[in-house]
């Protein structure tokens, strides 16, 4: 069993041009790390076994200050990524049409699976431990409709998850548990 405590990484200063930033580092805005370290602060008193965040550097920041007051290190990994955007890249968030994507944008369903591929990843690398994963806005949309057992276009309708906001799951070997 994997308690896991989803989180997306703090503001950053393209998410307030509403840049979609999709596989670009992204950077920490004055509030992203006022965010981050109040993460920290809200979670310093919890057990948290591991961290793990996506690669990039809005995540990987954000990760960094959650996991200092436990002493850890966070574990990066492209599994984490937001999802790739394509052409879209560096535009805005309202120019997207969900439903026709290019062929040069992550589809949903590719997507959906590397969300089941990281909780794979989850199972196989921190069984037993409650883990903070520090990912992104569309990513963890995705996530969170494989854990509840949603389909990959269900994840369309979910919210994105306000900056630093936690939900928590209890993962078990056969079934996702809320």
């Amino acid at each position: 069993m994997i308690e896991l405590i989803l989180s997306r990484h703090g503001e950053t200063l393209e998410n307030q041009q509403h840049i979609l930033q999709g596989q670009l580092p992204g950077t920490l805005s004055p509030l992203g790390i006022a965010q981050a370290k109040k993460l920290a602060e809200a979670l310093q008193d919890e057990i948290i076994d591991s961290v793990v965040s996506s690669d990039l550097a809005r995540s990987y920041d954000t990760a960094m200050a959650a996991a200092k007051p436990h002493g850890l290190t966070p574990h990066p990994t492209p599994l984490l990524r937001e999802m790739d955007w394509g052409i879209y890249t560096g535009k805005q968030l309202d120019d997207v049409d969900w439903l026709n994507l290019p062929p040069s944008v992550e589809s949903l369903d590719t997507l959906f699976q590397r969300a089941i591929d990281f909780i794979d990843y989850l199972k196989k690398n921190f069984p037993g431990q409650r883990v903070l994963a520090i990912g992104h806005g569309a990513f963890n949309r995705a996530i969170i409709a494989y854990l509840e057992g949603k389909k990959a276009t269900d994840m369309i309708d979910l919210p994105i998850m306000e900056n630093t906001s936690c939900i928590r799951f209890t993962i078990n070997e056969k079934k996702q548990i809320v």
